[in-house]
């Protein structure tokens, strides 16, 4: 079975887009295999800058599917308006590991700051974040190097309100200079409750994604 058979019909992925300048975009859109190994990418309106990608460069396309991470390497054809991508798939390949918590996008009120630092200065998030009961990524304004310890302050507002107050790991560094950076964090110092509120907080974010996405596609 081929990788492109879950992509008969729309599915949501991450796409990881190299640009001219260096560095990469990490960026959501929706995929539907054509003809294979082609397929296509939709992205929102304003996400895309075709100009500044470097389509020389191949691209990584990630969706989950019952529970395990399918990856598809895959090179840009060509660019069919300011929002659409055609594809063409070089490989694919499946994470051994599943994940224990699936991930949401989210407009959530989140705050970090670096433990290390002398005297810690606390930086508001404006954007969206994305989270799990396992981890979070999110946009910081300095280099942070893999293993730095953040202490984070993060606002539930459902099912019920609440504020988390937790520590996280660097694991990994996306993007840099004007294109943004982000950094994907593993939680470390996370109480029971706390995690069990954010795994709630992720089960009526992805209905409430869900249902929009269909009335999306719908239209």
């Amino acid at each position: 079975m081929s990788v492109l058979d879950n992509l008969k019909e729309y599915r949501v992925v991450k796409v990881v887009l190299p640009l001219q300048e260096g560095g990469q975009q990490l960026i959501d859109g929706v995929a539907k295999a054509t003809t294979p190994p082609q397929l296509e990418i939709t992205f929102l309106p304003d996400q895309l800058n075709v100009e500044a990608l470097n389509q020389d460069e191949t691209c990584q396309v990630s969706f989950d599917v019952a529970g395990s991470t399918r990856s598809i390497r895959a090179k840009i054809t060509s660019a069919l308006n300011d929002s659409k991508l055609q594809m063409e798939m070089v490989e694919s390949f499946t994470h051994v590991q599943t994940r224990a918590y699936f991930r949401v996008d989210a407009d959530l009120s989140v705050s970090y700051w670096v433990l290390s630092e002398g005297i810690p200065l606390a930086r508001s998030i404006n954007t969206p974040v994305n989270i799990s009961g396992g981890g979070l990524r999110l946009p910081v304004d300095e280099p942070l190097k893999d293993g730095t310890e953040i202490g984070l302050e993060i606002v539930l507002d459902a099912p019920e309100p609440r504020v988390v107050e937790c520590e996280g790991r660097v694991v990994r560094t996306y993007g840099s200079g004007p294109t943004g950076r982000q950094v994907a964090l593993t939680f470390v110092d996370l109480e029971e409750e706390d995690q069990d509120a954010i795994v709630a907080y992720c089960l009526a974010e992805q209905r409430k994604q869900l249902r929009l996405k269909v009335q999306v596609l719908g239209n």
